[in-house]
């Protein structure tokens, strides 16, 4: 069986041309292929650059999906710089990750000398796991513009720290949880307790289908379960020359979930009503 996903809404889809990596699909094609396949939204991410601008030219070009763009903030915007955060919110900017190949942990991990970024990397917090002053700004951009705060590649303190400060007033989104390529590696336990201190788990189809895949498809309803479908978003973080394209790839990954034993209305939930919800949208 192959599971409806009209009306889905990608929420971390990267695109090309990229600094870092080669690209299976532009901007443009990554919507079209989306449009095509019936579904909502798609959210472009780019660790290089803000993509509100962008999103709005596809808008114009591209019909029957809505499209929208973020920022990161990695060393190449600044870090955590409002200034470049709220631009991109007046523009439109629907998330905000905090740092990603550029963060602390990244560099620690490894990752960000394999791309060729400089440490020591970025951090949102101090010695103490207390947030930044800048941190702080950012944030509040976010609250402001009733924009998703995602977390981006930083540790898992960080995480910790983010998410009991901003849950209460703003909406936080745990990005590709339990991914073991990039990021802090969140255990399962870690994502439920992200969880019930408000965050949303965003659990992406990379992480488990595809060639960079490290987890089961198994695993990934493990997660689930133990989160509860009301507080999961499916996205693919796909965009990779090596991957399936973003939009048929959400479905491959939606279709392995049925054949794992969860329902279609599960899946829409995390597919569809959970991310157009945190993207406000209507219907």
């Amino acid at each position: 069986m192959s599971v409806d996903l009209a009306g889905a809404a990608d929420l971390h889809c990267h695109f090309g041309p990229d600094a870092h990596r080669e690209r299976s699909v532009d901007a443009f094609e990554a919507a079209r292929e989306a449009a095509a396949a019936g579904h909502r939204a798609v959210v472009l991410k780019s660790h290089d650059f803000p993509t509100a601008s962008l999103a709005w030219a596809v808008r114009q070009t591209v019909p029957g999906i809505d499209v929208f763009g973020g920022i990161c903030c990695d060393r190449e915007i600044g870090g955590m710089n409002a200034a470049a955060v709220e631009v991109a919110l007046r523009l439109g900017a629907k998330i905000v990750w905090l740092p990603t190949l550029s963060s602390r942990q990244d560099f620690e991990n490894g990752v960000a000398a394999q791309l060729g970024i400089p440490g020591p990397g970025l951090s949102v917090t101090d010695a103490d796991d207390a947030l930044l002053p800048e941190t702080h700004e950012v944030l509040a951009l976010v609250a402001e513009h009733d924009a998703v705060l995602a977390t981006g590649h930083v540790s898992a303190a960080e995480h910790y720290a983010v998410v009991r400060d901003f849950a209460t007033r703003g909406t936080v989104l745990v990005t590709h949880a339990t991914e073991d390529l990039a990021g802090p590696h969140l255990s399962i336990a870690q994502c439920k307790e992200l969880a019930e201190l408000g965050a949303w788990i965003e659990l992406c189809a990379m992480t488990c289908i595809g060639a960079l895949a490290t987890k089961s498809v198994a695993d990934m309803l493990a997660c689930i379960r133990a989160v509860g479908p009301d507080r999961v978003t499916l996205g693919t973080d796909y965009g990779q020359k090596m991957n399936p394209h973003p939009a048929a790839g959400l479905q491959t990954y939606a279709d392995a979930l049925f054949a794992e034993g969860m329902t279609e209305a599960e899946i829409r939930t995390m597919a569809c009503a959970n991310p157009t919800g945190l993207l406000h949208l209507d219907g």
